[in-house]
Order: structure tokens, then C-alpha cells, then sequence
């Protein structure tokens, strides 16, 4: 092929002069696809447009595999007549040099290139849109709130006893004791120390740390320092009646309260392509959402006298002196005041950290971060620009 059906093909598949075969394919499959998703109508439907888009595709990714593949082979042919000369010339080739490994700390993950913003995506499943991260978490709490004051309310109350469970679980996991959340209200919790537990999450932000570098995401690497250093510190720093408040007492309503927040703050966060997190995040936000407006309306009403502590526990009623609250007064010595000050400012926090959070997406100050890894420029874009 000439310059200009080279440069023509560049042009149709959208890549630099220099790309290899890999690239090549993978931006075939995402014009591709892109194309794909314009159609409209039935599958059987043909739109003239669309397939003359596809057949121009088609043959400029067929012309041009078949131009790198060619060059592969000249360019192997071209090394092959240098070596020749040299072997003629006496005397057998130059032994290999010695596989000397790198340096410990020069050792580095194989990087992935992040993926173009819009390249075949669906909207609302991209993290860079702004329209989504300005718009589509607020209406999500609104459209939770009105289900929760319908009747449809009471079908959303287990995600409320599921998030109350996970709270002690995930402060028992933190403090490395075995815990195993019921759905019916009940998280049996074993009393000796887990090395399991312990090595088993760490092993888990291991991964996420790795994942994250890998595909240059920020967020999961520091969320996953963070929990490492959290754990830590529960683990084998806390004294062990501070371990037995948070999981056995506090925890309980607490992580109805930082867990709902916390998955609706995930919204924000792109996590590694394997996690297919763009259209779960979701699913997860619509679960935390329900379960903080659920709690933080009622304890809002506990704070300004218009309900009851929640004494007792689910399985034994009100009764019950093993209950969160009876546990609190009991065993901590906390009183009622200071428990209903403390969940109503704890509810308030977890507004102001949404709102925050909200505010930096919003406003794209997360950029800053991207840009440090080098996730907001890929290679392939540099090259061009």
C-alpha cells in the first residue's frame, strides 16, 4: 500500500501509524461495536448507512493487518541478511549476554493502558461523564426516598437487618475474628483471634492494590491501603474491649450507617475492569442508599424525642439485654443522651462525607489524582498529541 491507503486506514480504524497488530484488533473491535450499537429497529432490520460504515471498517483493518503483517516479515528477512555477513566473516556468533535480573526496587507490574472515555460504552455505566456524576446519585436518593415513604417501603426493610449484620461483621473481620452475618439478625461471632481472617483480607487489599496499579486507578489503591492500615491497627493495636465495642456493640448500627455511605461513595470510585463495577455500582447504591435513609430518618426521629431507643434485639424483642443499645448502657456505661447524640451526628457526618464526595466528582477535582498516575493521558493519546 501506498502513503495515502495508509493513511486512509489510519484514519477509518482511528490509530497512530505505529500501532501493532494487538492494538490494531482491539480498535477494530470497539469502531465495531460502536457502530453496532447505532442500530435501531429489529436485528434483521438493515440500515444502508451503518453497513457501509462497517464494510469501510472491515476492509481498512483487513489492509492494514495485512501491511504490519508484511513488515514483520521484511523486517525479520532484513535482521537475518545482517547476521549472515557477520557469520561468514569467521568465527562463531557472539555468545548471548547473561539474563541479569533487575533490581528488587526496579521491579514493576506490566501496565495496562486505561480505556478511552466513551470508546463503546453505554453512558451511564462511564465514570467520566459528568452529567452522570452531577446528576444521577442525587436523583437515585430522591427516587429512594419517595419508594421508602410508598407502601413499597416495608419490601426494602431486610437491606436494612443485611447492612446492620454486615456492620458487626466487618468490625469482627477487622479485629480478625471469625463472623458470619445472618439474615435474620443474628451474627454469631467466634472470640479467639483468626490468623485466617487476618491474612485472608490482607491478602484481599493485596490484590485490590495490585489490580489498581496495574490498570492505573487510584482510588482502589488507596482504598486498599487504607483498609490495610485499618485493619492493622483493630487488629493488633486496639485493646481488646475496644475490639468487643465495636463489633459486639456499636458496629451494629454504625455500619448501617459508614456501610450505606460508603456504597454510595463507590459510586465514584472506577474500580479494575474485572469487577464490572460500571453497572454494579447500582445496584450497590440503590442498597445503600435505602438502608441510610431508613436508618438516619429513624434515629433522627430518636433524637428529637418522636421515637424509642431501640432496645432488645430482632430475634428476642425488647426484652432481650443482649441488644446493641443494652449492651452500650450496660456493658460501656453509655447513656441514653450520649447514644442518641452520638447517631445523630454520626448520621449527619455520613451527609456531609457524601456531599464531599459528591462535590470533588462534581466538580472533577478527581482529575488531579488521575493525573498523577498518569491515567488521564494514555500512551497511545501522547503519541498523537
Amino acid at each position: 500500500m501506498n502513503e495515502a491507503e495508509l493513511a486512509q486506514c489510519h484514519a477509518v480504524l482511528g490509530v497512530a501509524p505505529g500501532v501493532s497488530l494487538e492494538e490494531l484488533e482491539r480498535a477494530f473491535m470497539k469502531r465495531n461495536f460502536a457502530i453496532l450499537q447505532g442500530k435501531s429497529g429489529s436485528a434483521d432490520e438493515v440500515n444502508p448507512e451503518l453497513e457501509a460504515q462497517r464494510l469501510r471498517l472491515r476492509t481498512a483493518y483487513f489492509k492494514l493487518a495485512a501491511h504490519l503483517r508484511a513488515r514483520q516479515v521484511e523486517l525479520a528477512r532484513e535482521k537475518e541478511k545482517l547476521r549472515k555477513p557477520r557469520l561468514a566473516a569467521g568465527g562463531p556468533p557472539p555468545p548471548p549476554a547473561p539474563l541479569v535480573p533487575p533490581p528488587a526496587g526496579l521491579i514493576t507490574p506490566p501496565v495496562v493502558p486505561p480505556r478511552a472515555a466513551g470508546d463503546g460504552e453505554f453512558a451511564l455505566f462511564a465514570f467520566d461523564n459528568w452529567l452522570v456524576n452531577l446528576l444521577v446519585p442525587p436523583l437515585l436518593l430522591g427516587l429512594v426516598w419517595l419508594v421508602n415513604l410508598s407502601p413499597l417501603g416495608f419490601f426494602l426493610k431486610g437491606f436494612h437487618v443485611w447492612m446492620h449484620e454486615f456492620g458487626h461483621a466487618t468490625a469482627a473481620w477487622l479485629c480478625g475474628f471469625r463472623a458470619l452475618p445472618l439474615p435474620f439478625g443474628w451474627t454469631p461471632v467466634e472470640p479467639e483471634h483468626s490468623d485466617f481472617v487476618y491474612y485472608g483480607l490482607l491478602l484481599l487489599f493485596g490484590l485490590l492494590f495490585l489490580a489498581g496499579l496495574k490498570e492505573r486507578k487510584v482510588w482502589p489503591m488507596v482504598a486498599a491501603v487504607v483498609l490495610g492500615l485499618l485493619q492493622y491497627y483493630m487488629t493488633w493495636r486496639m485493646p481488646e474491649h475496644r475490639q468487643e465495642f465495636w463489633w459486639s456493640a456499636f458496629g451494629g448500627v454504625g455500619g448501617e450507617f459508614y456501610l450505606s455511605t460508603l456504597f454510595m461513595m463507590f459510586f465514584y470510585v472506577q474500580l479494575p475492569e474485572k469487577f464490572k463495577w460500571g453497572a454494579c455500582r447500582y445496584v450497590f447504591f440503590l442498597i445503600g442508599a435505602t438502608a441510610f435513609l431508613n436508618i438516619f430518618l429513624m434515629w433522627n426521629q430518636v433524637y428529637h424525642g418522636l421515637e424509642e431507643i431501640p432496645f432488645g434485639s430482632m430475634i428476642n424483642g425488647e426484652g432481650d439485654q443482649g441488644g446493641d443499645m443494652n449492651k452500650l448502657m450496660d456493658g460501656f456505661g453509655w447513656t441514653k443522651f450520649q447514644i442518641r447524640r452520638t447517631y445523630h451526628l454520626l448520621g449527619y457526618g455520613c451527609w456531609v462525607a457524601l456531599g464531599v464526595t459528591w462535590a470533588v466528582f462534581a466538580l472533577r477535582l478527581n482529575k488531579l489524582a488521575d493525573r498523577f498516575l498518569g491515567a488521564a493521558h494514555p500512551p497511545e493519546e501522547a503519541a498523537q498529541g
